[in-house]
Protein backbone atom coordinates (compact mmCIF):
# COMPACT_ATOMS: atom_id res chain seq x y z
CA UNK A 1 0.00 0.00 0.00
CA UNK A 2 0.89 3.65 0.13
CA UNK A 3 2.75 5.43 2.88
CA UNK A 4 0.82 7.95 4.96
CA UNK A 5 2.95 10.79 3.58
CA UNK A 6 2.28 9.77 -0.04
CA UNK A 7 -1.46 9.38 0.70
CA UNK A 8 -1.56 12.87 2.25
CA UNK A 9 0.21 14.27 -0.82
CA UNK A 10 -2.30 12.63 -3.20
CA UNK A 11 -5.22 13.77 -1.02
CA UNK A 12 -3.93 17.36 -1.14
CA UNK A 13 -3.51 17.15 -4.93
CA UNK A 14 -6.80 15.39 -5.86
CA UNK A 15 -9.08 16.36 -2.98
CA UNK A 16 -11.33 14.13 -0.88
CA UNK A 17 -13.03 10.98 -2.19
CA UNK A 18 -16.56 12.36 -2.19
CA UNK A 19 -19.25 13.06 -4.72
CA UNK A 20 -20.32 16.63 -5.29
CA UNK A 21 -23.93 16.90 -4.20
CA UNK A 22 -26.49 17.66 -6.90
CA UNK A 23 -27.78 21.22 -7.00
CA UNK A 24 -30.65 21.68 -4.57
CA UNK A 25 -34.01 23.12 -5.48
CA UNK A 26 -34.61 26.54 -3.88
CA UNK A 27 -37.18 26.57 -1.09
CA UNK A 28 -39.45 29.06 -2.85
CA UNK A 29 -39.70 26.69 -5.84
CA UNK A 30 -40.67 23.81 -3.54
CA UNK A 31 -43.31 26.02 -1.92
CA UNK A 32 -44.72 27.09 -5.30
CA UNK A 33 -44.90 23.44 -6.40
CA UNK A 34 -47.03 22.69 -3.36
CA UNK A 35 -49.31 25.68 -4.02
CA UNK A 36 -49.74 25.27 -7.78
CA UNK A 37 -48.97 21.63 -8.58
CA UNK A 38 -51.38 18.81 -9.35
CA UNK A 39 -54.89 19.06 -7.90
CA UNK A 40 -54.16 22.48 -6.38
CA UNK A 41 -54.10 23.96 -9.87
CA UNK A 42 -57.66 22.75 -10.45
CA UNK A 43 -58.78 24.33 -7.19
CA UNK A 44 -57.13 27.63 -8.18
CA UNK A 45 -58.97 27.52 -11.51
CA UNK A 46 -62.22 26.88 -9.64
CA UNK A 47 -61.57 29.84 -7.33
CA UNK A 48 -60.80 32.14 -10.28
CA UNK A 49 -63.96 31.02 -12.07
CA UNK A 50 -65.98 31.73 -8.90
CA UNK A 51 -64.52 35.24 -8.70
CA UNK A 52 -65.27 35.80 -12.41
CA UNK A 53 -68.83 34.56 -11.99
CA UNK A 54 -69.30 36.88 -9.00
CA UNK A 55 -67.91 39.82 -10.99
CA UNK A 56 -70.17 39.14 -13.97
CA UNK A 57 -73.16 38.60 -11.69
CA UNK A 58 -72.53 41.83 -9.77
CA UNK A 59 -72.33 43.82 -13.03
CA UNK A 60 -75.48 42.26 -14.52
CA UNK A 61 -77.70 42.37 -11.43
CA UNK A 62 -78.26 45.19 -8.99
CA UNK A 63 -78.44 42.97 -5.94
CA UNK A 64 -75.93 40.15 -6.59
CA UNK A 65 -75.79 36.92 -4.65
CA UNK A 66 -72.51 36.56 -2.71
CA UNK A 67 -72.34 32.73 -2.95
CA UNK A 68 -69.72 32.71 -5.73
CA UNK A 69 -67.55 35.19 -3.81
CA UNK A 70 -67.69 33.07 -0.65
CA UNK A 71 -66.96 29.87 -2.60
CA UNK A 72 -63.95 31.48 -4.32
CA UNK A 73 -62.53 32.70 -0.99
CA UNK A 74 -63.02 29.26 0.60
CA UNK A 75 -61.36 27.47 -2.34
CA UNK A 76 -58.38 29.84 -2.27
CA UNK A 77 -58.04 29.47 1.51
CA UNK A 78 -58.16 25.65 1.27
CA UNK A 79 -55.45 25.62 -1.40
CA UNK A 80 -53.19 27.96 0.59
CA UNK A 81 -53.62 26.05 3.86
CA UNK A 82 -53.06 22.60 2.31
CA UNK A 83 -50.08 23.95 0.34
CA UNK A 84 -48.48 25.28 3.53
CA UNK A 85 -49.03 22.00 5.37
CA UNK A 86 -47.67 19.98 2.44
CA UNK A 87 -44.58 22.19 2.21
CA UNK A 88 -44.00 21.85 5.96
CA UNK A 89 -44.26 18.04 5.79
CA UNK A 90 -41.91 17.85 2.81
CA UNK A 91 -39.33 20.10 4.49
CA UNK A 92 -39.52 18.05 7.69
CA UNK A 93 -39.05 14.74 5.87
CA UNK A 94 -36.12 16.06 3.81
CA UNK A 95 -34.38 17.22 7.01
CA UNK A 96 -34.85 13.75 8.52
CA UNK A 97 -33.39 12.10 5.40
CA UNK A 98 -30.44 14.51 5.48
CA UNK A 99 -29.75 13.64 9.13
CA UNK A 100 -29.78 9.90 8.28
CA UNK A 101 -27.21 10.48 5.55
CA UNK A 102 -24.83 12.23 7.94
CA UNK A 103 -25.45 9.92 10.90
CA UNK A 104 -22.81 7.22 10.29
CA UNK A 105 -19.71 8.14 8.31
CA UNK A 106 -18.57 5.44 5.89
CA UNK A 107 -15.33 3.72 6.82
CA UNK A 108 -12.83 1.92 4.56
CA UNK A 109 -10.17 -0.64 5.46
CA UNK A 110 -6.95 0.34 3.65
CA UNK A 111 -3.35 -0.82 3.73
CA UNK A 112 -0.97 2.03 4.55
CA UNK A 113 2.60 1.81 5.79
CA UNK A 114 2.26 -1.98 5.49
CA UNK A 115 -0.59 -2.11 8.06
CA UNK A 116 -4.36 -2.40 7.74
CA UNK A 117 -6.10 0.67 9.11
CA UNK A 118 -9.68 1.91 9.13
CA UNK A 119 -10.09 5.43 7.77
CA UNK A 120 -12.97 7.65 6.70
CA UNK A 121 -13.97 6.80 3.11
CA UNK A 122 -13.31 10.42 2.07
CA UNK A 123 -9.63 9.80 2.85
CA UNK A 124 -9.24 7.00 0.26
CA UNK A 125 -6.87 8.13 -2.50
CA UNK A 126 -5.71 6.81 -5.87
CA UNK A 127 -3.25 3.97 -5.24
CA UNK A 128 -4.70 2.81 -1.90
CA UNK A 129 -5.14 -0.90 -1.34
CA UNK A 130 -8.69 -1.31 -0.02
CA UNK A 131 -9.96 -4.51 1.60
CA UNK A 132 -13.63 -5.22 0.94
CA UNK A 133 -15.64 -7.95 2.65
CA UNK A 134 -19.17 -9.22 2.00
CA UNK A 135 -21.76 -6.63 3.00
CA UNK A 136 -19.35 -3.67 2.81
CA UNK A 137 -20.23 -0.58 0.80
CA UNK A 138 -17.62 0.02 -1.88
CA UNK A 139 -15.90 3.30 -0.87
CA UNK A 140 -14.58 4.29 -4.32
CA UNK A 141 -13.99 3.14 -7.89
CA UNK A 142 -11.70 0.17 -7.31
CA UNK A 143 -9.63 -2.23 -9.36
CA UNK A 144 -9.80 -5.82 -8.03
CA UNK A 145 -6.30 -7.20 -7.47
CA UNK A 146 -7.21 -10.35 -5.56
CA UNK A 147 -10.57 -12.00 -4.89
CA UNK A 148 -11.69 -15.10 -2.99
CA UNK A 149 -15.22 -16.33 -3.76
CA UNK A 150 -16.24 -13.00 -5.26
CA UNK A 151 -19.35 -12.95 -7.45
CA UNK A 152 -20.34 -9.92 -9.46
Amino acid sequence: GLTSARAAEILARDGPNSLTPPPTTPEWVKFCRQLFGGFSLLLWIGAILCFLAYGIQSVMEEEANNDNLYLGVVLAAVVIITGCFSYYQEAKSSKIMESFKNMVPQQALVVRNGEKMSINAEGVVVGDLVEVKGGDRIPADLRIISAHGCKV
